[in-house]
């Protein structure tokens, strides 16, 4: 007699490899513990489209948005995009992610980056991953010469009220596998405590604003909020 699976054992997500472990076509994914080997979402830096290499990556908004800063913290990192992007762009950049499964799952995409050549010569040794609670790690930083210079937030925002499109998978497991963000005001409000510079809060193009901007760089589905920095 087979015993009840627990529904609540279904739902959870966890970070499990495909593959054997040394093997190069191997991975770390984020899917339900019920989900088939392989249904899951990994982190594929090789995805993301920088034909024009370092040049294209400093034109994009976000690195318009983080302007004349040297070293960067993304504190809410999830599978990348926005710090590859960014150390592509020539920014020195920490990426700080709270969740152990997808810290898990970006540690093993920014391991297999770096043995692609390509990859390699575009992050430069820039980027470099954490596992914390960015509210806590800016805190302990405030003030001090770690400081960094910027701060990009990339909270978990509702879906758009009006969808052209379904939101990409990858998207969508990490809202349902890390949930909403109750605490973006308080790192926020860490963040500006933090940052000589600037910070620089990501928004959906029609998301409430967190506070004030001093002003914001609107891109073609998201905004940019910006605000001045501690030393500014």
């Amino acid at each position: 007699m087979s015993s009840a699976r627990d529904p609540a054992a279904d739902g959870r997500w966890i970070a499990a490899r495909v593959g054997a472990e040394g093997d190069p076509e191997s991975f770390v994914e984020l899917r339900r513990e019920s989900e088939r080997e392989g249904r899951g979402v990994r982190c594929d830096l090789a995805a993301i489209s920088l034909r024009g290499g370092a040049a294209e990556a400093r034109g994009m908004p976000i690195a318009r948005a983080v302007g004349d800063a040297r070293t960067v913290v993304d504190a809410t990192a999830g599978l990348l995009g926005d710090a590859f992007l960014l150390a592509a762009a020539g920014f020195e950049v920490t990426a700080i992610e709270r969740s152990p499964e997808v810290h898990a799952v970006a540690a093993d995409g920014l391991a297999r980056a770096l043995r692609d050549p390509r990859l390699a010569e575009l992050v430069g040794g820039r980027l470099r991953l954490v596992h914390a609670d960015a509210r806590a790690w800016l805190a302990e930083r405030a003030g001090t010469p770690e400081a960094p210079d910027a701060v990009v937030i990339d909270p978990m925002f509702p879906p758009k009220r009006k969808r052209s499109a379904l939101p990409r998978k990858e998207m969508v497991a990490l809202r349902e596998a890390v949930g909403p963000d109750p605490d973006a005001a308080e790192l926020l409000a860490a963040a500006r405590s933090c940052a000589r510079v600037r910070v620089v809060l990501k928004r959906g193009d029609d998301a409430p604003e967190l506070a004030a901007p001093d002003w914001s760089i609107e891109g073609t589905t998201v905004r940019f909020d910006v605000w001045r920095g501690a030393n500014r």
